[in-house]
C-alpha cells in the first residue's frame, strides 16, 4: 500500500525553491542633438530684386539628429500680404519623417558681427513632419523686421548672414535592467540620542535617590521601557512624593547601569566602570535582581547569560540559588550542567559553601532529573 505524496507538490517533484526578492531598475532618458548652420547670402540686393513675394532661396542641406534640414529665406515675405517683411524658416527635408525639434534663427548684425535672435525662445519643441506631402508641418519660421530695417541692421557689403541652431529631441532610450543600488543609509542612532538625553539631563522630570546619589531621568522613557516604572510613575498607585524618589535595596552603580540600559538598550555604562572580572560578575548578579524587580526581561536574560558564562566552582551554588529565586530557568540549567561537568556533588558544594544550604534541595532535584535521563543515579 503506497503512501500519499505530501500536500503541496507531487511525488517525485523537487520542492519549490525558497522565495527571494531581487530589486532592479532601468532608466529612460530623452537626449537632444544640436547642430548649427550658417547661411551667407551674397548679392542680397540682386536677390531681392529678382524674387517676388512667396519666393525663397534655400540653404544647402545639413544634418542634425539623423535628419536633413535647411534654412529657407523669403526676401519679400512668405505671402503677398507680408511683402514688406522678410521671413526666415527652418525646413525638414528628410522624406516621410517626423522629428521634434526646437530652433533658433539669428541674423548677424552688420555693425558688431554678433548674431541676434529674430524671435522669442520656443517654449516647447515643434513637430516637423513630411509624412504627408501636402502638410505645412515640414517648415516653421518667423516674419522678421521690415525690409528697410533688415537692410539697415543686418546687410553689409550687400551680404546677409543667417545663423541657425537646431536641437532635435532624440527618441526615448531605456537602459537595461540593473541591480537597484541600496541607499547609503547611516546606521540607526536613536540609542545614541537617548543616551545623550540621559547624560545631559535635558528636560528631566523625575529624580531618584539611591543611597544618597541622585539620578535625573524622564518619566515617559522609563514608563515606555518598564511596566513597573509605568505603574510607579503614572498608575493609580504612583509615587506623588515631592522631591526625589528613594530607591532602596540597590547600589548606585547598579541603578546607573540600569538607567543606561533603559535609554540605550546596551550595557555601555558597565564598560565605563573600572571593574575586574569578579566585580563585573557581582554587578551582573545585582543587575539581574534589578531587571527582575522592574520587569525588564531582555536585561534579565543578558545578565543570566553573563553569569552562566562566568561560572566557577566557588560561585555555582550561589548562582543557582539566585536563578531559582528570580525564575531564570536557563541559568539554573547552566549551573546543573556545570556541576556535572566538574564532577561535583552535594557534599562538595556543602563543604565549600556551608552558608548556602538552601541550594542543596535544588541540587538533589536536578541531579535526580538529569540522572534519570542519563541513567547514572
Amino acid at each position: 500500500m503506497s503512501s500519499a505524496a505530501p500536500a503541496g507538490h507531487h511525488a517525485g517533484e523537487e520542492p519549490p525553491p525558497p522565495s527571494t526578492t531581487r530589486s532592479t531598475m532601468s532608466t529612460c532618458t530623452m537626449g537632444t542633438v544640436e547642430g548649427h548652420h550658417r547661411f551667407a547670402i551674397r548679392g542680397y540686393s540682386r536677390l531681392r530684386a529678382l524674387l517676388a513675394a512667396g519666393e525663397y532661396v534655400r540653404s544647402a542641406a545639413f544634418t542634425v539628429g539623423g535628419y536633413d534640414w535647411a534654412v529657407v529665406f523669403y526676401p519679400r515675405g512668405a505671402t503677398h500680404a507680408d511683402r514688406d517683411h522678410a521671413a526666415v524658416y527652418v525646413q525638414l527635408l528628410t522624406d516621410r519623417a517626423a522629428a521634434a525639434a526646437t530652433f533658433d534663427l539669428r541674423f548677424v548684425r552688420a555693425d558688431s558681427g554678433r548674431p541676434l535672435s529674430v524671435h522669442p525662445p520656443l517654449a516647447a519643441p515643434r513637430t516637423f513632419s513630411t509624412v504627408l506631402r501636402s502638410s505645412s508641418a515640414a517648415m516653421y519660421g518667423v516674419k522678421v523686421e521690415a525690409i528697410q530695417a533688415l537692410q539697415a541692421n543686418y546687410v553689409r557689403r550687400d551680404r546677409l548672414t543667417i545663423d541657425c541652431a537646431v536641437r532635435v529631441v532624440g527618441k526615448p532610450r531605456v537602459s537595461a535592467a540593473a541591480p537597484l543600488t541600496a541607499a547609503d543609509v547611516p546606521p540607526p542612532d536613536l540609542a545614541a540620542h537617548l543616551g545623550r538625553l540621559l547624560d545631559l539631563k535635558s528636560h528631566a522630570d523625575v529624580t531618584f535617590d539611591v543611597r544618597g546619589v541622585q539620578f535625573a531621568a524622564h518619566r515617559v522613557v522609563l514608563a515606555m521601557r518598564s511596566a513597573v516604572f509605568a505603574a510607579e510613575l503614572f498608575g493609580p498607585m504612583r509615587n506623588n512624593a515631592v522631591g526625589a524618589i528613594k530607591v532602596g535595596d540597590m547600589q548606585p552603580a547598579v541603578f546607573k547601569v540600569l538607567l543606561g540600559f533603559i535609554y540605550t538598550d546596551t550595557l555601555a555604562a558597565m564598560d565605563d566602570l573600572d571593574a575586574d572580572e569578579d566585580d563585573r560578575r557581582e554587578l551582573a548578579r545585582h543587575l539581574l535582581v534589578a531587571a527582575d524587580r522592574y520587569d525588564m526581561g531582555r536585561l534579565k536574560l543578558i545578565c543570566a547569560d553573563m553569569l552562566a558564562r562566568s561560572l566557577t566552582a566557588q560561585t555555582v551554588a550561589s548562582t543557582l540559588a539566585l536563578a531559582d529565586r528570580h525564575g531564570c530557568r536557563g541559568l539554573r540549567e547552566a549551573c546543573v550542567e556545570f556541576v556535572i561537568a566538574m564532577g561535583m556533588n552535594d557534599e562538595v558544594v556543602i563543604s565549600r559553601h556551608p552558608d548556602q544550604l538552601n541550594c542543596i534541595s535544588l541540587f538533589k532535584y536536578f541531579f535526580y532529573q538529569i540522572g534519570s535521563l542519563l541513567k547514572i543515579h
